[in-house]
C-alpha cells in the first residue's frame, strides 16, 4: 500500500494550479529547489510522470489529471477532520449540549442565555433565532451565535432531573442544569448555584386566601386536591419528602406534567400546590395567585448544576459555566427579599 504525503499533495496540487513551479513555490512559502524536489519524489513514489513541461509552464499527464482530482478530495477531507478536531476541542468554534430541568428552563434558562449573548456574541451577533423548548428526549434547539471568530451552537435538552441524570452519565450532554434532590453518584459533579424556597400557592377565591391566611401547615390539606409534578422530577421528590417530614398525606392528587399546567389549573380553582418562588413571581405580582408560606418544615430548596466527572468541559461549557456562577452569586442576594 502506498503511504501518500499530505505535504507532497499539496505542493503538487499547488504547481497543477499555478501551472510553474516558481510561482507554486511562492505561493506556498517554499524555494523553487524545494517544490521540484517533492515533486520529483512523489512521481518516483507513484511510478508515473505527472507533469509535462514545456516552455515556461507546467501541464498535468493523464496520470497527473487522475492524481489531482482524488489528491484536491484528500486535502480538503483533511482540512475538515481538523476543523472538526478544533471544533469539538471547542478552539475553532463551539457546540454545547446542555440539559435542563423544565422549571430552570422556562424561569431561568431565557435570562442565562441572554447574558451569554450580551458577554460573548455582541461584535457581530447573528442568531438563528430564539430557542424553542419542548421536553422530550431529543436535542430540543439549535441556536448558532457568531461572533465573526467562534461559533457556538447550544444543543439544549429538556427533561426531569432523573432523566438528565442519565444523560450525563451517557455523555448525551456536557451540563445540567437540574432540581435537588438528586441521589449522588460517583461519576458525577453535583454543585449549587441557585437557592429558591418552595410555597404553597391557592386561587385568590380560596377561603384561606379571602380571610387572609399568610401560612399554613401541611397538616390542614385534610381533602385539599393537591397538583403535583410526575414522579422523576425533582419538584415531585421534594414535595414527597415534605409531606413525609410531616406526616401528611392529602386525599387527593393530581399529576400534571409542567408548572405552567399547575398554575393555571390552580388559578382555575382546581386545587393547590407546593412551587418553587421564582416561578410564580409574576401571577403573585398581579394577584392571580395568593401566596402561602409553608409551617413547620424545612422549604429550601437548591437548584444544582452537574457534569461527568472524568469529561472534559470545552470552552463554550466553561464560559457558560462561568455566568451561571455569576447569575448564582446576583440571584441568592435578592431571594429572601423576593418572597417574604
Amino acid at each position: 500500500m502506498i503511504g501518500l504525503d499530505l505535504q507532497k499533495l499539496q505542493i503538487f496540487c499547488e504547481v497543477a494550479r499555478q501551472r510553474s513551479f516558481t510561482r507554486a513555490a511562492e505561493a506556498l512559502y517554499l524555494t523553487q529547489p524545494t517544490v521540484s524536489q517533492q515533486v520529483q519524489s512523489l512521481e518516483r513514489q507513484l511510478g508515473a510522470r505527472l507533469f509535462e513541461r514545456l516552455a515556461k509552464e507546467v501541464y498535468l499527464t493523464e496520470s497527473g489529471k487522475a492524481l489531482y482530482e482524488k489528491a484536491a478530495t484528500l486535502l480538503t477531507l483533511a482540512q475538515e477532520a481538523a476543523e472538526a478536531v478544533r471544533e469539538a476541542a471547542g478552539i475553532s468554534a463551539g457546540r454545547l449540549a446542555l440539559g435542563v430541568g423544565v422549571t430552570l428552563a422556562t424561569y431561568v434558562l431565557p435570562e442565562l442565555l441572554h447574558r451569554f449573548n450580551e458577554t460573548y456574541i455582541i461584535p457581530h451577533a447573528t442568531s438563528a433565532g430564539s430557542p424553542v423548548l419542548h421536553a422530550g428526549h431529543g436535542p430540543v434547539s439549535h441556536v448558532n451565535y457568531d461572533t465573526g471568530h467562534t461559533q457556538v451552537k447550544f444543543d439544549i435538552t429538556l427533561g426531569n432531573s432523573e432523566m438528565l441524570a442519565h444523560k450525563l452519565l451517557k455523555n448525551e450532554v456536557d451540563l445540567a442544569l437540574l432540581g435537588s434532590p438528586l441521589e449522588s453518584h460517583p461519576l458525577l459533579e453535583l454543585h449549587p448555584f441557585l437557592e429558591d424556597k418552595l410555597i404553597m400557592v391557592i386561587p385568590p377565591s380560596d377561603p384561606w386566601a379571602t380571610i387572609g391566611r399568610t401560612s399554613v401547615s401541611l397538616h390542614e390539606l385534610g381533602n385539599r386536591v393537591l397538583l403535583v409534578r410526575e414522579r422523576g422530577s425533582a419538584l415531585a421528590a421534594f414535595v414527597e419528602n415534605m409531606l413525609d417530614a410531616c406526616h401528611a398525606q392529602p386525599d387527593q392528587y393530581l399529576v400534571m406534567a409542567n408548572l405552567e399546567a399547575i398554575k393555571r389549573s390552580v388559578e382555575m380553582g382546581l386545587g393547590i400546590a407546593i412551587v418553587p418562588a421564582l416561578s410564580v413571581q409574576r401571577e403573585l405580582e398581579t394577584s392571580r395567585l395568593h401566596l402561602l408560606n409553608i409551617e413547620g418544615v424545612e422549604v429550601g430548596r437548591t437548584f444544582i448544576y452537574a457534569h461527568h466527572k472524568d469529561k472534559e468541559l470545552t470552552r463554550p461549557a466553561r464560559a457558560f459555566l462561568e455566568l451561571v456562577k455569576t447569575f448564582s452569586a446576583s440571584s441568592n442576594d435578592t431571594t429572601d427579599t423576593q418572597v417574604s
